[in-house]
């Protein structure tokens, strides 16, 4: 990575593309050859990569239910920008990046499907501008190919639809990245300067810790490399970094007591960030569930998850044929230094404080580093069939396919056995709203306990908790607020405050044996029937 001399491959590639393209200058005729096959000329010329994106988009309405119900971060999120529900408590380490990318749709409509469907259209749009930077780095199939593999990826396709920043955080990563080499690549290049300033900025946005690291990895990248020191792009990352956790910091001073207490917030709800090693939660849980935490859970299926463990493999092996290549010892289609080398570091350095910092895993947690290394996986594989001599191509070509297939299918299992398990609990979730209201608890109303942030807003309460990582309470507060709307407190176990003393007892039965036990403060509208 620090070798002079990396970079003038990638000037290389990009004056080789400029070459390549159609000069200003009209010639004779071509104003007719544009009217006679413009338009088939038009759709060849779509990069290959959008017509991934929008694959990748109508797979998503085709496999994922749109009416599937929020689940319990994105109740949190969604509640933000709702006018319809009480704000749910926002936690230290949450950003509100995310909740305004929701808004458009919140606003226009209460229904879960117009959400959903806005989400994977955003979904699909991200998908392309994430990797349409790479084109003149990697080349077209290379990106296609990087990007086909990263939405196949079933967690991938699962949280396409969801109101949750992770996928948003490796669509800004990659695009900042792939920004980021074109910026280096020399001087005048203002238009690129300011995209890799907005997507830094924008992975600030969604998770302002992830967006730190990659800003590191970025600029320590940028130090190390002599012919990469310029200021434009170390000033696009400072600067997009610094007007992404604008938001965060501002958030930090108004309700967190600055910076620092807020960042000591986060770590005690993260369970206290320090030392740790998740490599193997993180394999275990690579196929559920949706958060292991905590994460005794036992490694199932392990066909399913060779991937993973290759994935770091063929990045080394990428790594390899580039030095190769730039050694003069490389064959055809060899991926260059620079375009292979950086998208690693950026996925080392984004992963490191998942896999070492926090002692439990979720599979979203990793897909930022999933979208960076799916550009040295995809340039090995092209590299593979172009560089095969001619005779061998074809079976090349079909190998690797075949292997793709198998990898896709094996997805679209765990993708189908996820998305049951939530239309499951989620399903759950709205029946015990339903029973909420038929006990009189309707809006406006307060729900409290450690568990209530979906209940209550399917319900159209305020969640409210009085100890733990979401306390937002007290019980005095909660008897002030009982004169003038009903309030219940909400458990799965039946013990309950002192301060609930004379409430009505009523207990919600749920087909899974999962009941809530609950306790009404008196109210003129409280039924006392759960039933």
């Amino acid at each position: 990575m620090g070798e002079e001399g990396v970079v003038d491959r990638v000037e290389r590639q990009v004056a080789d593309d400029r070459e390549r393209a159609p000069g200003p200058a009209a010639r004779p005729g071509d104003d007719a050859a544009r009217a006679d096959g413009g338009g088939r000329r038009g759709w060849r010329g779509i990069a290959p990569v959008v017509w991934v994106a929008v694959a990748f988009g109508v797979l998503q309405l085709v496999v994922v239910p749109l009416r599937l119900p929020l689940g319990w971060d994105e109740a949190v999120y969604v509640s933000q920008v709702s006018p319809r529900v009480p704000a749910a408590y926002f936690s230290a380490p949450r950003a509100r990046g995310i909740s305004w990318l929701a808004a458009p749709a919140v606003l226009l409509s209460a229904s879960v499907v117009v959400l959903r469907a806005w989400m994977v259209a955003l979904a699909a749009a991200g998908l392309a501008a994430a990797f349409l930077p790479w084109r003149r780095l990697a080349g077209e199939a290379v990106t296609a190919v990087a990007a086909a593999a990263f939405a196949g990826l079933w967690v991938v396709q699962f949280y396409a639809g969801e109101v949750m920043p992770n996928l948003y955080v490796a669509y800004g990563a990659v695009a900042a990245t792939g920004w980021f080499l074109r910026a280096v690549a020399g001087p005048g290049r203002r238009g690129v300067t300011a995209a890799l300033a907005v997507s830094t900025a924008f992975t600030a946005l969604m998770r302002p810790p992830d967006a730190v690291f990659l800003a590191l990895a970025l600029l320590v990248s940028l130090a190390v490399t002599p012919s990469w020191r310029r200021w434009r792009p170390a000033a696009a990352v400072v600067g997009g970094l610094a007007a992404g956790l604008a938001p965060w910091l501002a958030e930090a001073y108004t309700g967190f007591g600055g910076p620092v207490a807020r960042l000591r917030d986060g770590s005690g709800v993260q369970g206290g960030m320090g030392w740790t090693n998740t490599l193997g939660m993180h394999l275990r849980a690579l196929n559920g569930p949706l958060l292991c935490r905590p994460c005794h859970i036992t490694w199932d299926y392990p066909p399913l998850s060779l991937w993973w463990l290759a994935t770091p493999v063929v990045a080394v092996a990428a790594l390899f044929l580039a030095r190769r290549r730039r050694a003069g010892r490389g064959g055809r289609g060899t991926p260059r230094v620079a375009v292979v080398a950086l998208p690693v570091v950026c996925a080392a350095a984004m992963s490191a404080q998942y896999l070492f910092l926090l002692d439990y895993a979720a599979p979203r947690f990793l897909m930022p580093a999933y979208a960076q290394l799916a550009l040295p996986v995809a340039a090995f594989a092209v590299a593979l069939v172009r560089g095969a001599r001619r005779r061998r191509r074809p079976a090349v070509a079909v190998a690797l396919g075949v292997l793709l297939a198998l990898h896709t299918a094996s997805q679209y299992l765990v993708l189908q056995r996820r998305i049951d398990d939530q239309a499951r609990l989620r399903a759950d979730t709205l029946r015990a709203a339903e029973r909420l209201h038929r006990a009189g608890v309707r809006p406006p109303c307060t729900l409290v306990g450690p568990e209530v942030v979906p209940l209550a807003f399917h319900a159209g309460c305020a969640s409210e908790a009085l100890s733990g990582n979401n306390a937002s309470t007290t019980a005095g507060e909660l008897l002030r607020r009982a004169r003038t709307e009903p309030v219940a407190v909400a458990a799965r176990t039946p013990p309950a405050p002192g301060f609930t003393r004379g409430w009505t007892p009523c207990v919600l039965r749920m087909p899974d044996g999962a009941d809530w036990y609950l306790h009404l403060a008196p109210s003129p509208r409280a039924t006392g029937r759960c039933g």
